[in-house]
């Protein structure tokens, strides 16, 4: 499982064995989210501010996403 950024707000992981399609978790201490490179979102409590930079740190860095993504889940 791999931490891809931290920011002092939230945190960036893909984890391994998971479910396509490609995503990364965000943490924050008020809640979780998935974040599909396709665009989809689901929040349980990130606030909308935190996830605002949170999609824009993911949306800048898709390729790093997919790379670890790719190392996480070698069968995906």
């Amino acid at each position: 499982m791999g931490t891809i950024y931290k920011s002092g707000k939230f945190t960036i992981r893909v984890n391994g064995y998971e479910h396509p399609p490609v995503h990364a978790h965000v943490t924050h201490t008020d809640g979780r989210a998935m974040v599909y490179l396709n665009g989809s979102v689901k929040n349980t409590g990130v606030p909308d501010a935190v996830m605002a930079q949170a999609q824009s740190w993911i949306n800048a860095n898709q390729q790093t996403v997919i790379d670890e993504w790719n190392t996480c889940n070698p069968k995906a």
